[in-house]
């Protein structure tokens, strides 16, 4: 620790001493005004994530933003663009115009202001692995700064295996005249030598007791690729109305990619199959962005916004061509090695979509009483799949829907908050997972809706309760019998949130929460018995709770952090027989850490440690295919990070 301490001094004084502490003060819990799901630099929580909302996942299910606008992600936003991300559902969707009923993920850029500041980090991963970073602001004139860096990761992964993980990310803050910005952005992503990670397909109703720390994968079944992400946003004040703009691409390029999995798995960890598929040259790539016109306006106590938005797409996808090797019986808890077959890949089939909204949006707030958002939208959506396969038709889609929201809330007194809404939108539909035979292959979006109702108790000025129950409908993709990917019916996710965060006391604060969910499948595929009535992978209940602890009242360079978790049993295949269901046990998880911040000379410095799964809880991770992994095992992290 002493020769990082001496190198960071020795970057502080590359720096000139007007910085403002910057990655020293990042704290999730602290930064927290809800449970719904917070992202602050490295560290990420609450119930849900860009990965997971409410049983669904916003991301593939096109509702990103960049700074409020339209964004088509492909991949990751590269860490040093953007100052993480807060997911956008329930109460805190409320005022925000044209919401998605998967939830939004927003992503707020990072941006250089009037003050220059240098962060320099360096980790000991979990499991011996070692990361840094390296981010700099600089304001070159009064109306013009850049912030930038660099990041690397040498992972050491929990099953086993290694891979090199690089990142770099710059962004121009333009400021020409009061409350104006333009910010162009540019970043990328490198992963390399990411070996498979093995899936097991269980066939017996009790699991097999699998090894973790131990790869049991090919060293051959790299995956290699890269991403990158740019675009700008605008936001121009004119006269009485705003301008808000934002015109993005992302796109990922993969090299080559493995698909490694293990088909009917028995309790002793025997396998009957073991299938390895060859996957690469694909590429996602996909042009958005949208503009707005907001006007806004105060009469009395109320304040009106109004919008009109124009946002679209254009999105290219190049997938298949892909080769499958059977190599027999294998195992599930010993290393199987097997010699690098002869891989020829074939031809890519082409995925194009284009999509048009034209939208407006009314928002209404009437201080002390409470608000109406409404927002109405005419789409345009075009899907064609251009398979190589001659023998294959070209597939085209067209919808034309009209999206619309109504949402509301009112106060009946100054503490309580009774809020609610209706959403109507049209999301992508999942992709085909590895072991589809349609691998890959993505189906045309869907039409979605969700319904929601609660309330918001403040507590405190600075400790709030939410607590909503909520619906979302959309159609239901997963394997049928012959492992074909494809539409089996409808879902419900029915639930109950609850949200408990704020400060309890000086230098106390607490993220706590809870979801319960009741998702349940309806249509021909349950009707005749082929898939059971609730979706694989789902967990009816899942709890968080976060503590964050700074002593002395807050005033001390001490803190210590407390992380619960708790999963519900989850469905484990999608059989129908109750002689071969399969269900994944409960987890419960335990993280523990702890902070201590200090000078070097006129800089501000933090060592930040933490070991997750602190009792080694062994447990499963369930994909919507029935495809099961292991959990992490219990690891140590150590981070210093010093800001100049």
């Amino acid at each position: 620790m002493t020769r990082l301490t001496v190198w960071l001094a020795g970057v502080a004084l590359l720096v000139p001493s007007t910085a403002i502490a910057q990655r020293t003060s990042e704290n999730a819990v602290t930064a927290s005004g809800d449970a719904f799901g917070r992202s602050v630099g490295n560290e990420r929580i609450g119930l849900y994530s860009s990965e997971d909302v409410r049983g669904f996942n916003p991301v593939d299910a096109g509702n990103a933003r960049i700074e409020g606008l339209y964004f088509d992600q492909q991949d990751r936003i590269p860490t040093r663009l953007i100052d993480g991300n807060t997911i956008r559902v329930g109460i805190t969707a409320q005022r925000y115009p044209f919401p998605a009923p998967t939830g939004i993920v927003d992503y707020p850029l990072t941006l250089a202001r009037d003050k220059q500041d240098a962060s320099v980090e360096v980790e000991r991963g979990p499991y011996g692995g070692f990361a840094g970073s390296l981010e700099l602001k600089i304001p070159v004139s009064k109306t013009l700064g850049v912030s930038g860096g660099i990041g690397w990761r040498n992972q050491v992964r929990s099953e086993g295996g290694k891979n090199r993980f690089r990142n770099f990310g710059i962004t121009l803050a333009w400021r020409p005249y009061e409350g104006a910005l333009i910010a162009p952005f540019f970043g990328g992503y490198t992963n390399r030598s990411d070996e498979a990670r093995v899936v097991l397909f269980p066939t017996s109703n009790e699991l097999p007791r699998v090894p973790r720390e131990v790869f049991l994968g090919q060293d051959w079944t790299d995956r290699d690729y890269v991403s990158r992400t740019g675009g700008v946003v605008a936001k121009l004040p004119l006269g009485p109305v705003r301008i808000e703009a934002g015109l993005f691409r992302s796109n990922r390029k993969t090299e080559r990619v493995f698909s490694d999995f293990l088909t009917g798995v028995g309790s002793d960890g025997r396998a009957v199959a073991r299938t390895i598929v060859a996957d690469g040259n694909n590429l996602d790539q996909s042009d958005s962005g949208e503009a707005r016109l907001v006007r806004e306006w105060t009469a009395g106590n109320v304040r009106h916004s109004l919008i009109a938005s124009v946002r679209g797409r254009k999105k290219d996808r190049l997938f298949g061509g892909t080769q499958s090797f059977s190599l027999g019986a294998s195992s599930a808890i010993a290393p199987d090695p097997r010699r690098q077959p002869n891989i020829n890949l074939g031809a890519e089939n082409s995925d194009k979509v284009r999509q048009m909204t034209f939208g407006g949006a009314y928002s209404l707030n009437w201080a002390g009483r409470g608000s109406i958002d409404l927002s109405l939208s005419k789409s345009r959506y075009r899907k064609t799949i251009d398979f190589t396969d001659p023998m294959v038709p070209l597939l085209v889609t067209r919808d034309d829907p009209w999206l619309w929201s109504a949402a509301g809330s009112v106060l009946i007194s100054s503490r309580i908050a009774i809020y609610g809404g209706y959403v109507r939108g049209l999301e992508e539909a999942p992709i085909a997972p590895e072991v589809a035979t349609n691998r890959n292959e993505a189906p045309p979006a869907v039409r979605t809706e969700q319904m929601d109702l609660g309330l918001r108790f403040a507590i405190t000025p600075k400790l709030s309760l939410v607590a909503g129950l909520f619906s979302v409908k959309k159609p239901y993709f997963n394997l049928d019998p012959a492992r074909r990917f494809r539409e089996l019916g409808a879902v419900d996710n029915r639930g109950v949130e609850v949200s408990f965060a704020g400060q309890l006391a000086k230098g106390l604060n607490v993220v706590a929460g809870a979801v319960f969910l009741d998702p349940t499948i309806t249509g021909e595929a349950v009707s005749i018995g082929q898939i059971r009535n609730r979706p694989v992978g789902s967990a009816k209940r899942r709890a968080i709770a976060n503590f964050d602890w700074r002593l002395a009242g807050g005033a001390s360079p001490w803190s210590f952090d407390l992380g619960l978790e708790s999963l519900s049993a989850r469905i484990g295949n999608a059989s129908p027989n109750p002689s071969v269901q399969l269900i994944a046990p409960p987890r419960e998880v335990v993280n523990l850490g702890g902070r201590y911040r200090f000078g070097l000379g006129p800089y501000k410095a933090l060592v930040r440690v933490q070991v997750t799964n602190l009792f080694n809880d062994y447990g499963w991770q369930v994909s919507s295919s029935g495809a099961y992994t292991t959990s992490n095992s219990r690891t140590f992290v150590a981070q210093l990070v010093g800001d100049f």
